[in-house]
C-alpha cells in the first residue's frame, strides 16, 4: 500500500471543489493457504483468578506460517451476539490468514459453545480471558513469531470485538498493534451518555468526569434482551454446556440464580443486570455502576497505551458514535502514541458498507467470502496498518480520513475517491455564529433575547429521532419516520443560507447561557440541521447529542460537544442548531421544566473544519410554538407518532437473537 498523504491547502473551502482524495491504495491479492484447527482451551478469571470457563477458539495457520519463517499474530473476537463463525470474524481472519498472518479468533464468554455469563469485555473477566489464549495457543507456537515478552500480536475486530481491544493491549505487552472498529472509548459515555463539557476538560472528550449521563434507554434495553437470549452458560441448542464453569453470577444469596432485582438475567454477570435494573428505573448511575463500566473501558487505563493504533467509527453509527472515537485518538495524540483514524460511511443500526469501503463489521460484506477484501479501503488501510506494525512495512498513509458521501463513487475499488485526507484530526478551521434573538444564527449583528421551551411531565410525549438499531436502509428498507420535534419542545437558530458549498468535518461545539425552573438537573439534546432552500430540514445523520448538565452548574455558560459528522452544506442550504428537552431513544427527565436560552453575546455554535466567508444578514424562521408563561407548565398532550414508534421497538424486542452490534 502506499499513500501519498497531501494535504490540499486550504483543506475545507466555501466556494471551491472539495479536496481530491490523495491516497492511493494498492490492491493487493491474497496468495497464502492455510489450514484451520478448532479447540476449547479452559481458563481462569474473575475478581480472584478462580471462576473457571472455557473458551471456543478458531486457529489459521498460514502456509508461509513455519518454524524458520515465524510470523505474527493477529488475536480477534466477535461483536455482541455473534460468536467465531459469524461472517465478520471468517471473512476478516481468512483474509488476513492469506496474507500471510497467523489468526486465533475466539467466541467470548457468554455466547456461542464458551461457557460463562457475558461480562462487557472486562479487564476482571474477558481480558484474562484473552491473555491467556495467547499464553496458551499462541506462545507454545514455533511459527508465531516472538520477541522478549513473548508472541507478536495484533488486534483487530468491530464493536464488542473493538471494546477489548485497549483493554488487553493496556495490560499486556504481547500485544504490539491494534485496530478498533465501531467501539466504544468509555462504555459509561456509549450508554449514558452526556456532551456536557466539564469546566477544565483541557480536551472537551474526557468523558469520565461526568458522574450522570442521559441513559440511552432504547440501545441499551436491545443489548440486555439480546445477551438473556443466549442460554445460561452460553451454550446454544443441540450443543451441551461446557463441564467448566457457568455464569459467574455471585447473585443474589438466595432465590433463583437466573433472576436478579427481579428481572430475568440468565445471560450476563450479575452485577450487570442489578446496574441495568437501577439506571432504568432512575436514571441515575451510582458508584458502583460507574465501577462496572470503567472495567471494560479504554479509557481507564488509557496512560499506558503506547503501540500503534488505528481507529474505524462509522459517521452514522449512533451507538458508538465518532465522537468515541475521537475521545480515544485525542487522548492518544496528546500522549505522543501513534494513532491514525478512519471515518467510514455506516455504522450501527442498518447502514451497509459502500462499495469501495468494505467494512467487514457492517451487513452486506460480512460473509465468508475473503475475495472481495483484496481492493477494499478498510481492507488495505487495516492490512498495511498491520504490516508497518508487525513487519516494519512503511505506511505512509494520512492520519485522519473521512468518508464523503457528497462524492460520487468512481468504481475504483480500494482507491476510493470519496475519502477525504488530513494529516491529522482535528482538521483546521471553524465557523462561529451567535445565536440570535430572531432564531437565527449570526455570524454578525446577533440581537439579545431569550428563547424558551419546556420538558413535559414525565418527559412525555418525547420528540424523535430513531428507532434504535431499525432506522438505517438494512434494518427499514421502507423509509423509516423522519425525525420530528414536539410543538414547544425545542428552540431552533437557523443561519442564512450558504452562498457556495459549504463542508465541515469535525465534532461540533456550543456555548449557551441557559436557565431552568426546576430544581433537577438539566437534560436536553443539541442536534444539527441541513436546511433546504425549500425549507425542510434534515436532522445529519440521526445524531443526537444529549446533555445533563448538573443543577449547579447552569448559572455559568455551558459548554457542549454535539455529535461529529463530516458533511457538506450545499450552495443556498443552511446549517440549524436544535436544542430540544426529550427524545424517544433516551432516559428524558421526569420532572417538568422550562428551559431558557439567553441569545447575544456569549451564546455561540461552533462548526468545525470549515473556512466560511463573511455571512449576509442573519436569516429570521419562524419561532416555535409559544412556551407557557414563566413559571407555569403545561399538561401532557398526545403524540400520534408513538403508537407506530412504539410499535417498531416492540418489533426490535421480538428478534431477540438478531445480531445487533
Amino acid at each position: 500500500m502506499k499513500a501519498l498523504a497531501v494535504l490540499l491547502a486550504p483543506l475545507l473551502l466555501v466556494g471551491t471543489a472539495a479536496p481530491s482524495y490523495a491516497d492511493t491504495v494498492t490492491p493487493q491479492a491474497g496468495t497464502h493457504a492455510f489450514t484451520t484447527k478448532d479447540a476449547l482451551v479452559p481458563v481462569t478469571d474473575g475478581p480472584t483468578g478462580t471462576h473457571e470457563a472455557t473458551i471456543d477458539t478458531r486457529l489459521y495457520l498460514p502456509d508461509n506460517a513455519t518454524t524458520a519463517t515465524p510470523q505474527p499474530a493477529i488475536l480477534m473476537t466477535h461483536g455482541f451476539g455473534l460468536t467465531k463463525l459469524a461472517g465478520e470474524v471468517v471473512s476478516s481472519a481468512t483474509f488476513l490468514a492469506r496474507h500471510g498472518y497467523v489468526v486465533l479468533t475466539y467466541t467470548a464468554q457468554g455466547f456461542g459453545a464458551s461457557s460463562g455469563c457475558v461480562t462487557l469485555e472486562s479487564r476482571t473477566y474477558d481480558v484474562k480471558d484473552a491473555q491467556q489464549l495467547i499464553t496458551k495457543v499462541l506462545d507454545p507456537l514455533p511459527v508465531v513469531k516472538h520477541d522478549a515478552n513473548g508472541s507478536v500480536v495484533g488486534m483487530v475486530g468491530g464493536s464488542y470485538g473493538g471494546g477489548i481491544q485497549a483493554n488487553v493491549a493496556e495490560n499486556d505487552k504481547r500485544i504490539h498493534a491494534i485496530s478498533p472498529s465501531r467501539t466504544w472509548n468509555h462504555l459509561a459515555y456509549s450508554l449514558d451518555p452526556n456532551n456536557y463539557v466539564v469546566p477544565g476538560d483541557p480536551t472537551g472528550f474526557t468523558h469520565s468526569l461526568n458522574k450522570q449521563g442521559v441513559f440511552k434507554q432504547q440501545w441499551t434495553t436491545l443489548f440486555f434482551v439480546s445477551g438473556n437470549a443466549n442460554p445460561i452458560g452460553g451454550a446454544p441448542p443441540g450443543i451441551p454446556p461446557q463441564p467448566a464453569g457457568g455464569c459467574p453470577q455471585d447473585k443474589l444469596a438466595s432465590g433463583d440464580p437466573a433472576t436478579v432485582a427481579g428481572a430475568p438475567c440468565p445471560g450476563f454477570y450479575a452485577q450487570v443486570c442489578l446496574t441495568y435494573a437501577a439506571i432504568t428505573a432512575t436514571g441515575d448511575a451510582q458508584d458502583v455502576d460507574r465501577a462496572l463500566l470503567a472495567d471494560s473501558s479504554a479509557t481507564t487505563q488509557i496512560d499506558t497505551l503506547r503501540i500503534p493504533v488505528l481507529l474505524l467509527q462509522g459517521q452514522a453509527d449512533t451507538l458508538f458514535n465518532l465522537n468515541d472515537a475521537a475521545a480515544t485518538y485525542t487522548a492518544l495524540r496528546r500522549a505522543g502514541v501513534p494513532v491514525k483514524m478512519i471515518w467510514n460511511d455506516g455504522g450501527h443500526g442498518g447502514y451497509d458498507s459502500r462499495p469501495g469501503e468494505c467494512d467487514v463489521y457492517g451487513r452486506g460484506t460480512g460473509g465468508a467470502d475473503f475475495t472481495g477484501l483484496d481492493d477494499c479501503y478498510l481492507t488495505l488501510r487495516t492490512l498495511a496498518f498491520l504490516d508497518e506494525a508487525l513487519r516494519g512495512v512503511p505506511d505512509d498513509s494520512p492520519g485522519f480520513t473521512f468518508y464523503r458521501d457528497w462524492v460520487q463513487y468512481g468504481g475504483k475499488g480500494a482507491n476510493d475517491e470519496q475519502y477525504g485526507d488530513a494529516p491529522a484530526f482535528p482538521i483546521a478551521g471553524t465557523t462561529t455564529f451567535t445565536l440570535s434573538g430572531s432564531n437565527a444564527l449570526a455570524i454578525t449583528g446577533a440581537t439579545a433575547g431569550t428563547d424558551s421551551f419546556i420538558n413535559p411531565p414525565g418527559g412525555l410525549p418525547p420528540a424523535y429521532s430513531e428507532t434504535s438499531n431499525f432506522s438505517g436502509p438494512a434494518s427499514s428498507p421502507q423509509n423509516p419516520l423522519p425525525p420530528s420535534e414536539q410543538p414547544g419542545q425545542s428552540v431552533s437558530f437557523t443561519s442564512t443560507p450558504f452562498t457556495d458549498d459549504v463542508i465541515s468535518v469535525g465534532v461540533p461545539s456550543a456555548r449557551l447561557r441557559l436557565s431552568h425552573l426546576a430544581p433537577t438537573d438539566l437534560v436536553f439534546y443539541g442536534k444539527v440541521f441541513d436546511v433546504a432552500p425549500d425549507g425542510s430540514a434534515t436532522l445529519i445523520r440521526r445524531l443526537i447529542s444529549p446533555v445533563r448538565v448538573p443543577a449547579g452548574a447552569v448559572s455559568a455558560p455551558v459548554d457542549i460537544k454535539l455529535l461529529g459528522f463530516a458533511h457538506r452544506f450545499a450552495k443556498g442550504h443552511a446549517v440549524r442548531l436544535t436544542l430540544a428537552s426529550t427524545d424517544a431513544t433516551s432516559y428524558n427527565n421526569k420532572t417538568p421544566d422550562q428551559i431558557t436560552v439567553a441569545t447575544g453575546a456569549g451564546s455561540t455554535f461552533t462548526l468545525p473544519g470549515v473556512l466560511a466567508r463573511a455571512a449576509t444578514p442573519p436569516r429570521t424562521v419562524p419561532p416555535p410554538a409559544a412556551p407557557p408563561a414563566t413559571g407555569q407548565l403545561p399538561a401532557t398532550g398526545t403524540d400520534p407518532m408513538l403508537p407506530l414508534g412504539a410499535l417498531l421497538l416492540l418489533t426490535s424486542f421480538v428478534v431477540l437473537r438478531r445480531r445487533v452490534v
